[in-house]
Parts: C-alpha cells; sequence; structure tokens
C-alpha cells in the first residue's frame, strides 16, 4: 500500500484485487476478519474493507492475466 500516489493525499487508488477470483477471495478473508479469525492473507480487516471498497466499481476480469517474464 505505501508508495507513490498511495495512502493519503494520493491522487489515485491502489487496490491489489486485479479480477473478480481475486475480489472473491479477499470477500471470503473479510469475513473471516469479522469473525475474529486469523486471515489468510495476514490483512486488518479494515485493509481488507478499503480494498474491497476501492475494487467495488471497477469492472474486472474473471481471472487475472498472467505476467510476462522480461
Amino acid at each position: 500500500m505505501p508508495g507513490k500516489g498511495c495512502g493519503k493525499g494520493g491522487h489515485r487508488r491502489h487496490t491489489p484485487i486485479t479480477s473478480e477470483k481475486q475480489r472473491g477471495l479477499m470477500g471470503a478473508d473479510y469475513a473471516r476478519a469479522k469473525r475474529g479469525q486469523s486471515t489468510r492473507t495476514g490483512m486488518s480487516k479494515a485493509e481488507l474493507k478499503r480494498h474491497l471498497e476501492e475494487a467495488g466499481g471497477k469492472d474486472l476480469p474473471k481471472k487475472a492475466k498472467k505476467k510476462r517474464a522480461r
């Protein structure tokens, strides 16, 4: 999350969610955090909620594209 353009005073939103599948996994992790269980990603409940809200309005593909090796 920290970096250029992220956090307070940043110019654009940043979220690690790049696909519908990842949004589902983060949503499940958020549900675990709400129940008081440990999360698989290691993120806090507030951080998961923020990322889910940021990704909510995006038109995401079903699967993330694989990055090409340089």
